[in-house]
């Protein structure tokens, strides 16, 4: 499913057995019957209802946001793959079909323009924060973008990075081995925190270069106060993009001081590794910095980028905060579908864990090499992200 803040991009939907297309002509949304070769309205695409602020009530009074999913799916059953939303402050063009969504993306070119999360902006406006990539769009967000793909995405990044990725994943199986040993084979266990802690000091050891201690048995107080700041972000982050932020913000609603609150400390605990990383490098070259410093050890994301100096410190702390923060239920959500379908799949489950005990054995301890030689595993994360969202939807705003 894809949701888009309404799309002046074009968008493809099959319905009744006619094709339905969206496209912004002389400034106004137009659908187009391809079939029947006549031009329809933006209003004609079928609604949940006009009020937005009697559709927000129905939401927290059915609970809605916490089935999401659901909501969505029931309603693409009954009005069909295109339809339109108002919720609270929010009015979107939900979009089903893969093939649609695909010339969507296909039609934005190099500057694509996602859907701002507002209540994220706020709060980076109010504390007087610079924006990562989250948060940009045109020019602004694709030179950050590029900046980053560098030591994120490029496959020499990748192998930088995959044995800080391997420490964690070996730490998180023996944690889980421990706990199956003591409680027995007849074990039943919910997945998702474990997941989330998993991913949370996964993300953080790429990005900081150094282990937050989650998955000891008694975490740091600052430990347990950063995962709650996360885990509370996200939380209150739905429910917000419903909402007037400074509106809230000027009646000291509750829900906006959590969200606000717990963004504070996320930035404090980027700032004070931001702090510590520049002491690391600065010691380690005299009060200099040169790429590949730190003794030969992968300073992580955050020394790269302090190293290369090609982003402002605001910037690099805008960037990563909102890459940590962005990482987590991204991460966490795809392995649970993975666990999810191999655990209803188990002739593939067999197949790819005898694939991926080869390849580790053959490999020498070598995660990179261990990895090309399982190519089932890669195969099953794909097919996942390919059929279950990271997240419910992803958002594009509109542009009319």
């Amino acid at each position: 499913m894809r949701r888009i803040r309404a799309s002046g991009s074009v968008a493809l939907g099959v319905k009744r057995g006619f094709c339905v297309a969206a496209a912004v002509e002389d400034g106004k949304v137009k659908v187009g019957d391809v079939r029947k070769g006549r031009v329809r309205s933006f209003q004609e695409i079928p609604h949940t209802g006009r009020s937005g602020w009697v559709n927000l009530l129905r939401f927290w009074r059915e609970d809605r946001f916490r089935q999401l999913h659901k909501h969505m799916e029931r309603t693409f059953s009954a009005l069909g793959p295109i339809y339109r939303e108002n919720v609270g402050t929010l009015s979107s063009v939900n979009i089903l079909l893969p093939a649609d969504v695909a010339e969507l993306f296909q039609s934005e070119g190099l500057h694509p323009r996602r859907m701002t999360l507002q209540p994220w902006a706020t709060h980076r406006e109010i504390r007087q924060h610079s924006k990562g990539v989250f948060l940009k769009n045109g020019e602004e967000w694709r030179s950050d973008r590029l900046q980053l793909n560098k030591e994120v995405m490029m496959s020499g990044a990748v192998q930088r990075f995959l044995p800080l990725l391997d420490e964690v994943a070996r730490d998180f199986c023996r944690m889980l081995q421990v706990r199956v040993e003591k409680e027995g084979r007849s074990l039943t266990m919910d997945p998702s925190p474990d997941l989330f802690r998993f991913a949370l000091e996964a993300s953080c050891h790429v990005i900081y270069g150094e282990r937050i201690g989650l998955f000891s048995s008694s975490p740091s107080l600052e430990s347990q106060k950063f995962i709650w700041a996360v885990e509370r972000m996200l939380t209150t982050t739905p429910p917000l993009l419903y909402l007037p932020p400074r509106l809230l913000l000027c009646l000291s609603a509750p829900l906006w001081t959590q969200h606000a609150t717990a963004w504070d400390h996320i930035f404090s605990h980027a700032e004070a590794r931001i702090q510590r990383g520049y002491q690391r490098l600065a010691s380690s070259q005299g009060g200099g910095f040169v790429a590949g410093a730190a003794g030969g050890q992968y300073p992580g994301v955050l020394g790269q980028l302090m190293e290369k100096g090609q982003l402002s410190l605001d910037l690099i702390k805008a960037n990563i905060t909102e890459l940590m923060a962005g990482g987590v239920d991204t991460t966490a959500v795809p392995l649970q579908f993975a666990l999810f379908e191999l655990g209803r799949n188990p002739e593939v489950q067999e197949k790819v864990r005898q694939q991926v005990r080869t390849s580790w054995a053959q490999a020498g301890g070598d995660p990179q090499k261990a990895l090309q030689g399982a190519p089932l595993l890669k195969g099953t994360i794909k097919e996942v992200l390919r059929c279950c969202l990271a997240s419910i939807s992803a958002f594009r705003p509109r542009r009319i």
